[in-house]
């Protein structure tokens, strides 16, 4: 019995320290990297003011354009909940709206609903201001005061809506290359629309259908990934273009008078179109499968790997900060004020995915499994004007678990 102690403390030891992650999970560290630089983005919008250490023009410049990695989100979620249903297309000439709705239930609402309850549970803010708005996910539309969840709204309105759109299409028989003109034809409406609303001063930053246009890109990547892998490669080599791309926006972003968005400003909804083509244009930069990274990037897409439980809980961290900083001597408060809400909402999204988010995705690959067919469906049986694709380079495996 004593010689098998030690084994037995090694075993209990590997199960406690063994990654929390559903089974067959495959992580692509290029889109995690994608999702750190945009939480990261976020956090330093929303910790502007606590950024007391480090104080310069040039940096509170930056800061004030973080609120570009949202639209970094939408564009990436676009490409991967929407690439997710056209994989199924592709493989299996069908879709299954109601699997894809409640596969993403269990990945969405089980952290989403826990920090609702516990911000109603805790009393932060009136209740009638956040709750039954927050509750039916209509908060963009709605005001709320858990404001920073209007993108969530955005999102869950978006799946519903594409999971209906591409179920019509495969009982249709349409041709997927229509639903990407579709796409676009629609991401050029919405960015006419937001120019036109600027004219008689309304409102249109959180509404859907004034903010699909970044998804809707990402859906349209998506279409090029899986049905015609040729031609999104044939993008993604245009690297200098996707720079200039990159640039503009950054150049748009630094000389624009406030850099923030406001309904009042003449220049808002087109400085928010050129950050969303620069979106997709770092999401065709940097997606390449496979390449050796140095330490810092693979420790930002660590941060990616949680981005979900960070963007929900990171506003919660403000009062303890507060607490903090007008509790310690005045030579710390700089050192304090500027890293601790970065730690403390990390920390807090790190143990939010690892308690809450993977455990129901655990859960949700035994009640509702992904489809996996045994062969996949001929392209010709999908669409039949196109010739069959192959996939080709490094896009061959499903990549991402969301």
């Amino acid at each position: 019995m004593a010689e098998r102690l030690p084994s037995l403390v090694k075993l209990r030891a590997s199960i406690f320290f063994m990654p929390s992650r559903p089974p067959a999970a495959k992580r692509e560290i290029e889109l995690d990297f994608i999702r750190g630089v945009a939480i990261l983005l976020v956090l330093s919008f929303h910790y502007h003011s606590y950024n007391l250490l480090i104080s310069s023009p040039f940096l509170d410049r930056v800061q004030s354009f973080g609120w570009t990695g949202v639209d970094i989100f939408f564009v990436l979620s676009g490409f991967l909940v929407g690439g997710l249903m056209l994989k199924e297309w592709k493989t299996t000439g069908k879709i299954d709206s109601l699997r894809f709705l409640k596969r993403r239930a269990f990945k969405i609402w089980p952290g989403y609903y826990l920090f609702l309850l516990t911000a109603a549970a805790f009393q932060v803010r009136p209740l009638k201001s956040f709750f039954w708005q927050n509750l039916v996910n209509i908060q963009n539309y709605v005001p709320s005061s858990l404001a920073h969840t209007w993108s969530l709204a955005v999102e869950e309105q978006f799946y519903l809506s594409l999971a209906a759109i591409i179920a019509l299409f495969v009982f249709m028989r349409w041709n997927p290359f229509t639903l990407l003109a579709a796409c676009i034809a629609i991401a050029l409406s919405v960015e006419a629309l937001r120019a036109a609303l600027i004219l008689s001063h309304r409102q249109f930053y959180f509404y859907t259908h004034t903010r699909i246009d970044a998804l809707l890109m990402g859906v349209v990547l998506a279409i090029l990934r899986h049905f015609s892998p040729e031609r999104f490669q044939m993008l993604q080599r245009q690297r200098i273009l996707l720079c200039l791309v990159i640039g503009a926006a950054l150049v748009a972003l630094y000389l624009d008078v406030d850099a923030i968005p406001a309904p009042h400003r003449m220049t808002a909804p087109f400085l928010i179109t050129i950050v969303d083509y620069a979106s997709a244009a770092l999401l065709l930069l940097l997606y390449h499968p496979g390449g050796k990274h140095w330490m810092p990037y693979r420790a930002i897409a660590r941060i990616g790997v949680f981005s979900y439980g960070i963007y929900l809980w990171h506003v919660s961290v403000e009062r303890p900060v507060n607490f903090i900083v007008n509790h310690i001597p005045p030579a710390s408060v700089a050192i304090t004020s500027t890293f601790l809400p970065y730690i403390l909402s990390i920390g807090l999204g790190i143990v939010a995915t690892k308690a809450i988010e993977l455990p129901f995705l655990r859960l949700r690959e035994r009640l509702v499994p992904a489809t996996t067919p045994e062969r996949p469906v001929p392209a010709g049986r999908v669409f039949a004007s196109l010739p069959e694709q192959k996939t080709v380079g490094p896009f061959a495996p499903e990549g991402d678990t969301i």
